[in-house]
């Protein structure tokens, strides 16, 4: 394992005052372009893999659906009903 030699600095007095300054907006410059041509990449491959996805039947997702909200109201409803018997007892012991 060697060390590694930094890379050198830019020279900003031969060429003018102002290379610093194009330096850093062509260094931004790149990575705005490159920020954005990863992220379209990105959201082509997203396309690309949900067409991939073997999405269920219409049926069957509407059926389940309903199951799961049924299923939530009538165990909502069970322990509402449980609340109320087990308050209504606490209220007699309490008194």
């Amino acid at each position: 394992m060697g060390v590694q030699v930094p890379p050198a600095l830019p020279f900003l007095f031969f060429k003018g005052k102002g290379m610093a300054k194009e330096i850093t907006e062509k260094k931004a410059q790149a990575e705005e372009s490159n920020f954005i041509s990863k992220g379209l990449r990105f959201l082509k491959e997203v396309k690309l893999e949900t067409k991939k996805i073997a999405w269920a039947p219409r049926k069957q997702t509407l059926l389940t659906s309903l199951m799961v909200i049924f299923l939530s109201m009538f165990i909502g409803a069970y322990l509402g009903i449980l609340d109320i018997i087990y308050n209504f007892l606490i209220s007699l012991l309490v008194k």
